[in-house]
Protein backbone atom coordinates (compact mmCIF):
# COMPACT_ATOMS: atom_id res chain seq x y z
CA UNK A 1 0.00 0.00 0.00
CA UNK A 2 1.27 3.43 -0.95
CA UNK A 3 1.81 5.89 1.88
CA UNK A 4 0.96 9.54 1.33
CA UNK A 5 -0.19 12.53 3.36
CA UNK A 6 -3.74 11.21 3.43
CA UNK A 7 -2.90 10.05 6.89
CA UNK A 8 -2.81 13.75 7.68
CA UNK A 9 -5.56 15.14 9.88
CA UNK A 10 -7.23 18.34 8.74
CA UNK A 11 -8.41 20.83 11.33
CA UNK A 12 -9.87 23.53 9.08
CA UNK A 13 -13.53 24.27 8.67
CA UNK A 14 -15.34 24.14 5.35
CA UNK A 15 -15.48 27.52 3.65
CA UNK A 16 -18.58 28.62 1.86
CA UNK A 17 -22.03 28.10 3.33
CA UNK A 18 -23.45 27.24 -0.08
CA UNK A 19 -21.26 24.12 -0.26
CA UNK A 20 -22.17 23.16 3.31
CA UNK A 21 -25.86 23.30 2.41
CA UNK A 22 -25.52 21.62 -0.99
CA UNK A 23 -26.63 18.09 -1.82
CA UNK A 24 -24.12 15.32 -1.14
CA UNK A 25 -21.30 15.40 -3.70
CA UNK A 26 -20.71 12.17 -5.64
CA UNK A 27 -17.41 11.57 -3.80
CA UNK A 28 -19.20 11.04 -0.45
CA UNK A 29 -18.85 7.41 0.63
CA UNK A 30 -16.25 4.74 1.33
CA UNK A 31 -13.65 4.00 -1.34
CA UNK A 32 -10.93 1.36 -1.69
CA UNK A 33 -8.69 -0.27 -4.30
CA UNK A 34 -10.74 -3.46 -4.17
CA UNK A 35 -13.21 -5.45 -2.03
CA UNK A 36 -10.38 -6.66 0.24
CA UNK A 37 -9.36 -3.10 1.16
CA UNK A 38 -13.02 -2.16 1.63
CA UNK A 39 -13.26 -4.87 4.33
CA UNK A 40 -10.36 -3.48 6.42
CA UNK A 41 -11.59 -1.76 9.62
CA UNK A 42 -10.57 1.89 10.11
CA UNK A 43 -8.48 1.02 13.16
CA UNK A 44 -6.09 -0.97 10.93
CA UNK A 45 -3.48 0.21 8.44
CA UNK A 46 -4.68 -0.22 4.87
CA UNK A 47 -8.27 0.86 5.63
CA UNK A 48 -10.37 2.38 2.85
CA UNK A 49 -10.91 6.14 2.56
CA UNK A 50 -14.16 7.48 4.00
CA UNK A 51 -15.28 10.79 2.45
CA UNK A 52 -17.93 13.18 3.77
CA UNK A 53 -18.71 16.43 1.94
CA UNK A 54 -16.34 18.38 4.21
CA UNK A 55 -13.68 15.85 5.28
CA UNK A 56 -12.16 12.43 4.85
CA UNK A 57 -10.72 9.82 7.18
CA UNK A 58 -8.42 6.87 6.60
CA UNK A 59 -6.92 4.96 9.53
CA UNK A 60 -4.69 7.52 11.30
CA UNK A 61 -5.25 10.31 8.76
CA UNK A 62 -8.05 12.80 9.31
CA UNK A 63 -8.58 15.75 6.97
CA UNK A 64 -10.98 18.69 7.06
CA UNK A 65 -11.63 20.51 3.81
CA UNK A 66 -10.82 24.21 4.00
CA UNK A 67 -11.76 24.89 0.35
CA UNK A 68 -13.72 22.89 -2.22
CA UNK A 69 -14.13 24.18 -5.76
CA UNK A 70 -15.71 22.63 -8.80
CA UNK A 71 -18.73 20.42 -9.26
CA UNK A 72 -19.49 16.93 -10.53
CA UNK A 73 -17.64 15.17 -11.90
CA UNK A 74 -14.49 16.96 -10.60
CA UNK A 75 -13.42 18.91 -7.52
CA UNK A 76 -10.25 20.66 -6.36
CA UNK A 77 -9.81 20.39 -2.60
CA UNK A 78 -7.53 22.08 -0.07
CA UNK A 79 -7.45 20.35 3.28
CA UNK A 80 -5.86 20.52 6.68
CA UNK A 81 -4.88 17.07 7.88
CA UNK A 82 -3.70 15.41 11.04
CA UNK A 83 -1.65 12.33 10.22
CA UNK A 84 -0.41 10.30 13.13
CA UNK A 85 -0.36 13.50 15.20
CA UNK A 86 1.41 15.60 12.54
CA UNK A 87 -0.60 18.54 11.15
CA UNK A 88 -0.15 19.09 7.39
CA UNK A 89 -1.72 20.99 4.49
CA UNK A 90 -2.88 18.79 1.62
CA UNK A 91 -4.18 19.73 -1.84
CA UNK A 92 -5.73 17.19 -4.20
CA UNK A 93 -8.30 16.65 -6.92
CA UNK A 94 -11.18 14.20 -7.00
CA UNK A 95 -13.24 13.05 -9.94
CA UNK A 96 -16.05 10.52 -9.97
CA UNK A 97 -17.17 8.54 -12.99
CA UNK A 98 -19.74 5.87 -12.20
CA UNK A 99 -18.44 3.76 -9.32
CA UNK A 100 -14.81 4.94 -9.72
CA UNK A 101 -13.14 7.79 -7.85
CA UNK A 102 -9.85 9.19 -9.12
CA UNK A 103 -7.73 11.01 -6.56
CA UNK A 104 -4.81 13.04 -7.91
CA UNK A 105 -2.19 14.74 -5.75
CA UNK A 106 1.50 15.63 -5.88
CA UNK A 107 2.33 11.91 -5.59
CA UNK A 108 0.30 10.87 -8.62
CA UNK A 109 -3.07 9.34 -9.28
CA UNK A 110 -4.95 6.52 -7.65
CA UNK A 111 -8.23 5.04 -8.80
CA UNK A 112 -10.57 3.69 -6.14
CA UNK A 113 -13.86 1.80 -6.30
CA UNK A 114 -16.92 2.55 -4.23
CA UNK A 115 -17.12 0.08 -1.35
CA UNK A 116 -20.33 -1.86 -1.04
CA UNK A 117 -21.66 -2.61 2.40
CA UNK A 118 -24.40 -4.85 3.70
CA UNK A 119 -26.34 -1.62 4.31
CA UNK A 120 -26.23 -0.92 0.57
CA UNK A 121 -23.53 1.79 0.61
Amino acid sequence: MRSFPLAIALAASLSGASFANAAQPAFVGTWGRDAAQCAVPQELQGAPMVFAKDRYDQHEAHCSFSKVSGKAPGWKISASCLVEGDRQAFDFRLSVHGEALTMTDEFGKQILKRCKSSAGN
